[in-house]
């Protein structure tokens, strides 16, 4: 199976998962009712197609749901933005360090291959490794009032 192949399958899988799991009833709904749900308020200046743009390449925005890729030189960072609950595939790997608005600074180690859930954050990061990472996300927008 390509790369690109293999990229597909595993975030239509991923998505799949996170669409299932949004269907379901579940304590995040009850929270939503009564005005006390996690997710941050969305703004378009936290946006992470606005705040990553000269790393990004977005291939699509439809329905709630923005696929874009990321590529990180060595050295290169990005500022502080938000991301509503994603999907993230790592289509090449590399080493990462996270600063997430609230809370100590993490390295990854991110494989090639590697796939992951996230829910709503709002962080910066940089590539501290050697070699080019390249990330494939969807970030899943939800109905906002």
């Amino acid at each position: 199976m390509n790369q690109k192949t293999r990229i597909k399958f595993v975030l239509a899988c991923c998505i799949s998962v996170l669409f299932i799991t949004c269907n379901q009833q579940s304590k995040t709904e009850e929270q939503a009712k009564t005005g006390t749900a996690s997710m941050p308020v969305y703004d378009a200046a936290m946006d992470p197609v606005k705040v990553e743009a000269p790393f990004l390449t977005l291939h699509k925005d439809t329905l709630g749901i923005k696929l874009y890729e990321v590529t990180l030189k060595p050295g290169d960072s990005v500022g502080l933005h938000t991301h509503p609950d994603n999907v993230l595939f790592v289509a090449q790997g590399g080493t990462i360090k996270i600063y997430p608005k609230e809370g100590e600074p993490q390295t990854a180690e991110l494989p090639t291959g590697a796939a992951m859930i996230s829910p709503a954050q709002t962080h910066s990061g940089i590539n501290t490794g050697t070699t080019t990472v390249k990330l494939v996300v969807a970030d899943i927008y939800r109905p906002r009032s």
